[in-house]
């Protein structure tokens, strides 16, 4: 067959002699013939065949061709399987190659294949690529694999999959991480959503974030007086809420500002909260002790 081949290759028609070659097993001088000859369509065919186990030299003499030809994503599959991992991601930055979970996975280093900075160093920078393509959980895990919980964490918040976010911050066991999956729960109707409400107060308890954990009680009950009319709440939350200011203040609680006012809000709430009482039954008493606290 491979004669029949080297006949074909002398006769001008180097397409039938890349088919030949190949079924005689002689995968290499298909190759050149392909590249001598420009056979662009062969050669995409071939490639698609190469795997990690296909001689290196082969592997990047085809990621070399497609380089020059544009074709990236095939340049970065042949990289990839040939263990060129850092140039296979240096090309997709400098083309922004669209990044798939395949292509992630392929593009990931064994951990015993390099140094773990070397690994680090090109797990974030495919990381960074994935989150500027908007694909924010691979960015996540790519982080995640490079070491770095904080950036994957911030890469999903940005994916908004909140049952995905609360997992995550729950398996990081990182205050900052804590911190941050909070801060993002405060901006959804955690009112109205007693389990977000939970875990908010958890992630806060659990980074120690008590001016957090101060603020929000604040916010519970400024919920309670502006949409519930409900003074008892609303001071029980205050309550709370001193209870983490003060702990935030440390040894100087006693002459904090921040204790101080809230003691001051707290006082009116309640006060005011025992004067409503007497709407119906004295209604002008009520008046002058508003009055009073004005």
């Amino acid at each position: 067959m491979s004669s029949a081949a080297k006949y074909y290759e002398q006769h001008g028609q180097p397409s039938k002699a890349v088919v030949l070659y190949q079924k005689a097993g002689c995968q290499k001088k298909a190759l050149e013939l392909c590249f001598s000859a420009g056979l662009f369509d062969a050669l995409r065919k071939i490639a698609d065949e190469l795997n990690a186990d296909s001689d290196h030299e082969i592997l990047a003499k085809c990621a070399e061709f497609f380089m020059q030809h544009r074709q990236h994503d095939k340049a970065v599959h042949l990289l990839s399987i040939s263990q060129q991992y850092e140039k296979a991601v240096d090309l997709c930055v400098e083309h922004d190659v669209q990044i798939t979970e395949d292509m992630a996975e392929r593009m990931t280093p064994d951990k015993n294949a390099m140094e773990p900075a070397k690994r680090s160093e090109i797990l974030q920078t495919m990381a960074k690529l994935c989150k500027k393509q908007g694909s924010f959980q691979l960015a996540c895990k790519k982080f995640t694999q490079a070491g770095d919980k904080k950036k994957a964490m911030q890469s999903l918040l940005k994916s908004g999959d909140t049952e995905k976010i609360i997992f995550f911050a729950g398996t990081a066991r990182q205050p900052d991480i804590y911190v941050l999956a909070g801060n993002y729960l405060q901006s959804l109707d955690w009112y109205n959503d007693t389990e977000i409400m939970k875990n908010i107060i958890q992630f806060y308890s659990k980074a120690k974030a008590y001016d957090k954990l101060a603020a929000f009680y604040d916010a519970c009950a400024q919920v309670e007086i502006d949409e519930y009319r409900d003074y008892d709440k609303a001071g029980g939350a205050l309550q709370e809420a001193l209870k983490f200011v003060t702990k935030a203040a440390g040894a100087g609680a006693e002459g904090d500002p921040r204790v101080t006012s809230l003691q001051h809000r707290i006082s009116l709430i309640e006060r005011f909260a025992e004067v409503r009482k007497l709407a119906k039954t004295e209604p002008q008493t009520m008046a002058s002790v508003c009055e009073e606290m004005l």
